[in-house]
């Protein structure tokens, strides 16, 4: 077996300005330059943990359950977040011991927050 981890993922999307807003917004992701060979190849985005999410503009395939996950540190505030910007988010719901939600970035992909741990779904 290879050792391996995540470096990234490619998303296609509708519009890659607005992905890429949208990314940086809420999940903190930082464009990163490409490299010089891809110069019209969307927009890199990078987590503080150095992975990264690649936007293509490009047809967005069915939500048939298909996802990334964020994880992050307190998800009744970060639905709140999503909220108040007039983002649909579902309530967090208890999975194990964790806690997630879910919504769609503006191009239509589901995305997963969720909160390890610890955690009561009606906190």
């Amino acid at each position: 077996m290879v050792q391996s981890e995540i470096h990234h993922i490619a998303l296609n999307v509708s519009d890659v300005k607005e992905a890429k807003e949208f990314y940086s917004r809420f999940f903190s992701l930082h464009e990163i330059q490409k490299p010089s060979d891809r110069p019209n190849s969307g927009a890199w985005l990078e987590a503080t943990d150095g992975r990264q999410i690649h936007l293509r503009k490009g047809k967005v395939p069915e939500d048939n359950g298909q996802h990334l996950a964020f994880l992050v540190t307190d998800i009744h505030k970060t639905c709140q977040i999503l909220l108040t910007a007039e983002v649909h988010v579902t309530s967090p719901v208890a999975i194990g011991t964790s806690l997630q939600a879910f919504l769609h970035d503006p191009a239509g992909n589901r995305i997963e927050i969720h909160q390890l741990g610890g955690s009561n779904a009606d906190a």
